[in-house]
């Protein structure tokens, strides 16, 4: 299936505030937060120039505006730029925002080449771009400098299955077993395998793909992690958890280091590539 920049466009251009409050409502969300915000604090500097792509809402562009020199924010909606904007405004960091531009990944002519030291593109971005994937590693590692940091997360399909291995018997009670074994293969829902009411056609990935899909570039991966490992406990264990603040701390601590592990790379929500250009 092509790739349609029409399908995320729409999607977050009618998402309101949710992209906002995802990472805070529940203990899911604020697992994935805290692991990405790790890699974050580690690997950005603070006389660095950065590009954050797909930043959405802003729950990461406020804390990567305090760990870096310059930064600039894209987005393919202009619903979230807009939204991110008013965020960046209500918390009096406006000021510090380099730029925004709404953007498709894969034309980011507006930026000459090596222009960042560190390019941020979390989230599902990647995810969307189906058969232009490639097109879309090449277009961010184009404008990052040598020897410059891309920190790449994708939706992780292993992770996703095991959590919404209910919601998947029921659509293969709707689409029949065919269709199951088709994005259990391939992590691919488009149109023709395993259609979607809602025509939200993504890629979700394994980290043998994204090994792939790395190395085909001259890089060298400098981290691989997952995000949201706990989130396989189940809501009730989670929020019951989350609950218990002692233990709320400690299960964070142990989500950032259990999700480096290479046998848990596969098993969170979310899989995060740090890679150095070369």
């Amino acid at each position: 299936m092509s790739y349609n920049p029409e399908i995320p466009r729409s999607r977050y251009d009618n998402y309101g505030d949710r992209e906002w409050t995802r990472l805070e409502r529940d203990g899911h969300g604020e697992l994935l937060y805290h692991v990405h915000l790790d890699i974050l604090k580690r690997y950005i500097k603070p006389a660095d120039k950065v590009l954050e792509v797909g930043a959405g809402s802003g729950r990461y562009t406020k804390d990567i505006v305090a760990m870096c020199d310059e930064l600039t924010v894209a987005d393919i909606s202009s619903h979230q730029i807009e939204f991110n904007k008013s965020k960046m405004r209500e918390l009096s960091l406006i000021d510090r925002i380099e730029a925004y531009h709404v953007l498709d990944v894969l034309d980011m002519s507006v930026f000459q080449a090596s222009s960042f030291d560190c390019v941020v593109c979390i989230g599902g971005v990647i995810n969307y771009l189906l058969d232009k994937e490639k097109d879309g590693i090449q277009e961010l590692l184009r404008v990052l400098k040598p020897d410059g940091i891309l920190i790449v997360g994708v939706m992780s399909f292993i992770g996703a299955s095991l959590y919404y291995l209910e919601g998947i018997r029921h659509e293969k009670d709707i689409s029949g077993i065919e269709a199951t074994g088709w994005i259990f293969d391939t992590g691919l829902q488009d149109g023709v395998h395993y259609p979607s009411k809602d025509k939200h056609y993504v890629h979700m990935m394994r980290s043998a793909e994204m090994d792939a899909l790395f190395a085909q570039f001259s890089v060298k991966v400098q981290e691989r992690s997952s995000a949201g490992l706990y989130t396989q406990a189940g809501d009730t264990a989670l929020e019951n958890a989350r609950n218990d603040k002692e233990l709320w701390k400690l299960i964070i601590e142990k989500e950032i280091e259990f999700t480096k592990l290479q046998g848990t790379l596969d098993c969170g929500m979310n899989i995060i590539y740090v890679v150095q250009k070369l």
